[in-house]
Order: structure tokens, then C-alpha cells, then sequence
């Protein structure tokens, strides 16, 4: 997570929103990414997707089942339906949506529901770090 979490430092330093994410193939980080939605002006360059798209370049497969991903917020749906399409059996987040309530609203929809309607067993593991994440959204939060 701490790696998620210096990805996330990164996108906010350039003026995207401190969102990080890493996957890990056998203890080895294998795809990193950082939102870049604003600077890049890609609205699918989420950081779990940058992450997923170089995991799956690196594997030459789109098949990551030997894959954990760390996110330092909780995957939106587009991020979610990715992940579980890559068959990641294991996801781990930093924050919720409602960790940041003044930023980020709540959806009827998240991660929880699509991952019950998968095909397949996935952990969630939600609260990592989560001290560490908070402070980069203190100045972001409305007032």
C-alpha cells in the first residue's frame, strides 16, 4: 500500500487528485498507476486502470488470478468491473467513498455490489493505511 500510496503523491503533485494504485505478482509490483484524468484529459486513466493496463502488458495476459491490487481509495465502478474482469481475487483499499464525504458522494452501486455479481471469489480488504491516505485529501475537501 505504501507504494499505492507514493503513486498517489505523485498524480496529486501534478494536479490530479492523489488517487494510487499497485498490483502485485508474487511480492512483485508488476503495474503502478496514478489517476491522470486532468492532465492527460483521458477520462478512463484511473489509477487502477493505468495499473491494471501495464499488469497485463507485463503478464501478456489479461488474466491476473496470481495478482493482488492496492488502491489507495475505493475502486469506482468502471475500476471495479476492470478488476474483476482481470480476475483479481484480491483487492485492497485505503479509503471509501464515505471516508471523504465531502469530496466524493455516495453511489447506490460500489465495489461490494459488483463483486458479490462476479463469477468468481473476491477479498476485499478495506481501511489499509488509511491514516496515511487521509491527509492528502485535507486541503481538496470542500468547505
Amino acid at each position: 500500500m505504501l507504494e499505492a500510496i507514493a503513486e498517489a503523491k505523485k498524480a496529486k503533485s501534478s494536479g490530479d487528485l492523489p488517487f494510487g494504485a499497485v498490483v502485485v505478482h508474487y511480492g512483485k509490483i508488476i503495474g503502478r498507476g496514478r489517476d491522470e484524468t486532468h492532465t492527460k484529459g483521458d477520462v478512463t486513466d484511473h489509477a487502477e486502470m493505468i495499473a491494471l493496463r501495464e499488469a497485463c502488458r507485463k503478464l501478456k495476459s489479461n488474466n491476473l488470478e496470481e495478482c493482488i491490487i492496492y488502491c489507495t481509495n475505493e475502486p469506482c465502478l468502471m475500476c471495479a468491473a476492470a478488476i474483476f474482469q482481470a480476475n483479481i481475487p484480491k483487492v485492497v483499499i485505503g479509503l471509501s467513498r464515505s471516508d471523504l464525504p465531502d469530496l466524493l458522494r455516495n453511489r447506490e452501486i460500489n465495489i461490494y455490489h459488483l463483486a458479490k455479481d462476479s463469477n468468481h471469489q473476491i477479498e476485499i480488504v478495506k481501511d489499509v493505511l488509511k491514516d496515511k491516505i487521509l491527509p492528502l485529501f485535507r486541503d481538496l475537501e470542500k468547505k
